[in-house]
């Protein structure tokens, strides 16, 4: 049975857009979408007390306003509720694990949304060995981010099949060019050199860089042969190029590497793009 896209609902502005853009994913990959609600009775405590209830209480109006909204808009689409009696981030991750994708509000500037308590988003895709998504509200209800599939790349790193495959997939889905983009620091003062066909006028380094992403994209070309690939090198500070990147993206798809001996932390590519991105991003385990 293909596993859903599952969603974290806490009644917020960040939960509902996440939700809105989990529900158009699901359609784009026909299979069915989970929303989850999370509430918490601490150890010790009743639930009977009239703060568990209230608690239990929000959960339950949040995923019903959530239902409403999308199965006035999604008529076809399977959608079913879940609400746990679980602390949010073991709930996102025990939920996550049974999905294709798990998707989660964020405010950007300034935190994520409540449901995630502070830091628990960040933490919750820092965690997961699964794809995590984290969207923004949109400025005005309704838009979504439209524009090519950023995938920004660290070819550096040999074990990014996962990242490239879920950015190819996600780009042939929606019928958009892919943009792969690689960003590397220079040793010196930082400068971004412009994409042109004159492959002399780059450094040597530079054109090393070009031919190593070109031959990390080439099986994937192959596969994906009806995608059209717009391949970028910058000698630029990686987090910044990126998060500037997004702003001409649609989704932005990065990689961030998972090691539980040094916490659940992102990169400082990842944290910055989920801080600062314009569009959604996912973010792709790998070793």
């Amino acid at each position: 049975m293909p596993r859903p896209v599952t969603v974290g609902i806490d009644g917020s502005a960040a939960s509902l857009a996440a939700a809105a853009w989990a529900a158009r994913e699901a359609e784009l990959r026909d299979i069915a979408l989970h929303l989850v609600a999370a509430w918490h009775t601490p150890d010790g405590a009743s639930p009977d007390t009239p703060e568990a209830d209230a608690s239990r209480h929000w959960a339950v109006r949040s995923l019903d306003l959530a239902l409403d909204r999308l199965r006035n808009r999604h008529h076809s689409l399977a959608i079913h509720a879940h609400v746990l009696n679980t602390p949010p981030r073991e709930a996102l991750l025990t939920a996550g694990g049974d999905a294709e994708l798990l998707v989660l509000g964020s405010r950007g500037l300034g935190g994520m949304s409540a449901l995630l308590l502070g830091s628990t988003g960040a933490e919750t895709a820092a965690r997961a060995d699964f794809p995590v998504t984290l969207v923004r509200p949109a400025p005005h209800p309704g838009d979504l981010p439209a524009g090519p599939v950023l995938l920004a790349l660290d070819v550096a790193h040999h074990s990014q099949d996962a990242v490239i495959a879920f950015a190819f997939e996600a780009a042939a889905m929606r019928e958009v060019p892919l943009r792969a983009l690689y960003a590397w620091l220079p040793s010196g003062p930082a400068r971004t050199y412009p994409v042109t066909p004159w492959q002399h006028s780059r450094s040597r380094r530079a054109r090393h860089t070009d031919m190593r992403l070109t031959e990390a994209l080439m099986p994937w070309r192959h596969k994906f042969p009806d995608v059209r690939v717009e391949e970028i090198c910058l000698e630029d500070v990686p987090a910044g190029a990126v998060t500037a990147a997004t702003r001409h993206a649609g989704l932005a798809v990065l990689g961030h590497c998972v090691q539980p001996a040094a916490g659940p932390r992102l990169g400082a590519v990842a944290h910055a793009a989920v801080r600062h991105a314009a569009c959604p991003v996912t973010l792709i385990p790998h070793p």
